[in-house]
Parts: structure tokens; sequence; C-alpha cells
């Protein structure tokens, strides 16, 4: 095994540990409860354990740092650049890249040799670093003018292990905005009579054989903005380092997940310049038709049918909570078999594949047909700033709150919940005229990074999804399999 790869399992280990230990602390100041003997013995335990995997952590660095400097070349003086041991391994670069830039800022270090101390040995990374910030330069600008698109490509895999729409775009068209700040895609026109366009024509001997046109139309991704700041102290960030990678991947991963299926998959319209529709806008759901097996097929049945209604269908997915294959795996049919075990455990639901994911709306089964689903993004992009002041308010529905229902939020009234409208927000700078006011607003304030010794990241990438053409998504409420 790689010294690298024992890093990371150790890493990944480290992680369990804190989280165990964060649980056990919350059992004592949530439940007001004392611990058990037991957990005493646990947190005593993991206590040691995870001062062993910290040191044993800091020694695998410095021996894959020793062999690092080992292998340099001594020609010319030129420093080491060793290529890593797991090189077609490209889901952590994208992380490695923030996590170096984040250490940098903490330790007054130049990006790139922060990422030569944590990463030594992987070129990917260094040269990823090195690209992104110009030479004898300390600044830490936007970091997606050197994201491979493998790294990047790899995140959105990471995507489709835990969220829809990353499933989604594994078997579907998926395009990237690179700059375009939206994108075309021409498709056929089916409407009316046009499906028989091309239709061939019984042609007697010496007959003329017609000509026939396509209609053609097109169906237009706009590209939306996700986006999101993130700040911690200079000393949390310093102790975490070890574990630190780990920690950001896990969460961006889970939150992104969650954050992009929530809106992929709810009924909202189409904002303009905020957020695309949600799939179920303009959607009627059909209430489920019960819980016995017989029902189960009755409802499938329901959602294929409708697609064939909309001649689509041509690749179907079935899109559900987790909960809901659970509740399958568990219906027995009238002779007290299990109906659908062997099938879910193929991944499939009389013969269609299934999507799930902890994010879907528990009491909802949709059918999405692939070939009409479409979607777009960019890779993300991180700035990382010790200099800047933030107004701490996020996007919820209360107050303080960016999510305002104008732009200087007039009235004080609130807006979407996780929406922040263009040129909205809590003001940041200008004149007394565009001060704050209102309930919207109450309560926030400002942070500086500079004066309380903090950090703050920002994350944003481009994105937006749709349907080619109307039918594409059907859906059954009130599911309690």
């Amino acid at each position: 095994m790689s010294i690298s790869l024992k890093i990371e399992q150790k890493t990944d280990r480290l992680a369990s540990i804190k989280d165990r230990l964060v649980e056990l602390k919350g059992l004592i100041e949530d439940a007001n409860e004392e611990l058990t003997e037991e957990q005493v013995s646990e947190v005593d335990t993991l206590s040691e354990e995870e001062a062993a995997v910290v040191k044993s952590i800091n020694s695998l660095r410095k021996i894959e740092a020793g062999l690092a400097v080992k292998a340099a070349p001594t020609s010319m003086g030129a420093p080491a650049i060793v290529s890593h041991a797991n090189k077609s391994d490209d889901h952590d670069v994208m992380f490695k890249g923030l996590v170096s830039q984040v250490v940098a800022h903490v330790n007054r270090q130049h990006p790139l040799e922060t990422a030569k101390m944590l990463y030594a040995g992987d070129d990917r990374v260094e040269a990823v670093v090195k690209a992104a910030v110009a030479p004898a330069s300390t600044d830490v600008p936007a970091w997606a003018g050197a994201l491979t698109r493998t790294g990047y490509e790899s995140f959105l895999e990471d995507l489709r292990g835990v969220s829809v729409f990353g499933a989604l775009r594994a078997t579907s068209t998926n395009l990237n905005f690179g700059n375009l700040t939206s994108l075309s895609i021409p498709r056929r026109d089916i409407s009316g009579t046009h499906g028989t366009d091309l239709a061939g024509s019984f042609v007697g001997e010496l007959g003329v054989i017609p000509v026939k046109s396509l209609a053609l139309t097109s169906t237009t991704l706009n590209r939306y903005r996700m986006a999101v700041i993130s700040a911690a102290s200079e000393d949390a960030l310093s102790l975490a380092t070890p574990d630190l990678e780990a920690l950001i991947r896990r969460n961006m991963i889970a939150d992104t997940a969650q954050a992009i299926d929530a809106a992929l998959l709810d009924n909202s319209a189409v904002v303009a310049g905020v957020r695309p529709a949600g799939l179920m806008n303009n959607v009627t759901a059909t209430p489920s038709a019960g819980v016995t097996s017989a029902d189960i097929i009755t409802d499938i049945k329901v959602l294929l049918n409708a697609m064939t209604t909309s001649n689509l269908g041509a690749r179907p997915v079935l899109v559900m909570n987790s909960a809901r294959l659970l509740g399958l795996a568990t219906i027995t049919n009238a002779v007290g078999q299990f109906a659908f075990r062997s099938e879910i455990s193929s991944g499939t639901l009389l013969g269609v594949p299934v999507i799930t994911s902890s994010y879907c709306p528990a009491g909802t089964v949709f059918a999405i047909d692939a070939e009409s689903f479409v979607s777009a993004q960019s890779a993300p992009e991180f700035k990382v700033s010790d200099q800047t002041v933030l107004t701490m308010a996020n996007a919820s529905g209360a107050a303080p709150t960016q999510a305002g229902a104008a732009t200087n939020f007039t009235g004080g009234a609130l807006g979407t919940a996780e929406q922040v409208k263009p040129r909205g927000g809590i003001i940041v700078g200008g004149d007394a005229a565009g001060a704050p006011t209102g309930a919207s607003v109450a309560g926030y304030q400002a942070m500086s990074m500079y004066q309380q010794a903090a950090v703050a990241i920002r994350m944003q990438v481009g994105l937006s999804w749709g349907s080619m053409r109307s039918g594409t998504v059907a859906a059954i409420s009130g599911v309690a399999w």
C-alpha cells in the first residue's frame, strides 16, 4: 500500500473519531446527561487513538516528503517534481488545491510552497497551484483558471453517489458552459404532425421520390450561479490542518448535493437571473394507489403511461427517496414472498433503472425521461481571503437574511429562502440612501477577516438544467411504501 493511500485512510479515520467525540459531547450538552462508564471509556480510547493517528499522519508525511527530496534531480539545482503514486485517482485534486490555498493564508506562505509541503510528490496539485498563482505573488486569485477538467469531473462523479442531479447527469445530455452565459441545444420539433416529417412514402416504378423537411427547434439553458461563503478563525483552520481536506471534501459534497437536489425537484418557476425552474414546475402529481405490491405496480404503470402519452420515455429512470427503496425491499406478495427485493438489488424496478437519494422528497416518486433531460455547469471557482469584510447573514427565511423581497429590503419584507435576487442582499457599500432597513436585516453584523484573524472561503459555480420536451417528468405523491 502506498504512503499516500495510508495517509488518506488515516485521515478518514481521524475524521470519524472527531465525529464520534462531537456526538458524545452532544449527549452531555443537549440531553443534560452524564456519560455512562462505557461511554467514558470510549472517550478515553478515542482520545488516545486520535493522538496516535495524528502522530502517524505527520510521520508518514515526513517520510513522503523525504522520499520526494531523495528523488530530486541533482542537475542545475532544479527542484524535485515527483509524479504522484496514485495518479489515476483525480477525485481529490480540487480539494487539495483549495486546502493548499487556505493553509497558505493561515501560515503566511506562498500557496505553491504549502502544496509541496502538504502533498509532496503529487505533481497534479503543484501544477494546478503553480498555474493559479503568479510567480512572486502572495495574492490568491480565483482557482478556476487552473482547475483541471479531470479533477472537476471527479467532483461531479462523487455527487453521483449521493445526488439525484449527479446521477441524472451521468445518464443524460450534459454540457459545459465554459465562458458562455447560455447554451442553445437544437432538437427535433415533434409537435403536431411534425413527428412524421421524414416518414417514407410508397413510390411506384419511375415515380418521383418526395422531398421532406425536418422541423427543428431548440432549448436554451441560461447560466445561473450557486455561491456560498464560509468563514473560520485562523486558529481553527490551523488546528484542523491534518484532516482539513477530508472535512471540506465530505461536507462540500453533501451540502452541494442537498442544495442542488432541493431546487432540481421542487415546483418553482424559473426566476430570471437567479435559478432554473424545478422539474415539478407545471407537473401535477398523481396520488399513490396504496402500499401493496399490486398498488406499487399500479403506481409505476401510471408514471410510465404518462410518458408514453407524451410520446416520451425512451430512457426512463425512477427517482425516489432512499427510504422508499428500503420499503420496497420489505413488500411481500399474496404468498408471502418478497415481491421486489431481487430486482431492486440490481438497481431496477419493473425493468426501469432506479435513482435514490436521501435528499429526494420522501413522499414523492418521480419518473424522468433521461433522453429529454439536459444539464450544464461550469467548473467551481474558489477564492480565499483574510482581508475582506462580510455581512454575516445567510439566505434563510428568517432575519437577518440576504433573501430580501426588494433590492433595499423596502418595508422589511422577506424574499424566497435560498434565493438572492440580482443586486439584492444586505448592502455592503454605498451612501446612506442604500443602507439596509426593515425587519429583514434586523440583528445582522459585519465581520472583518483581518481584524478578527479569520479566513473567508468563497465558492461559486455556474449551473442549469432543463427539459428538451414537455412531459419529461411524471410523479406520484403521498407514497408510503
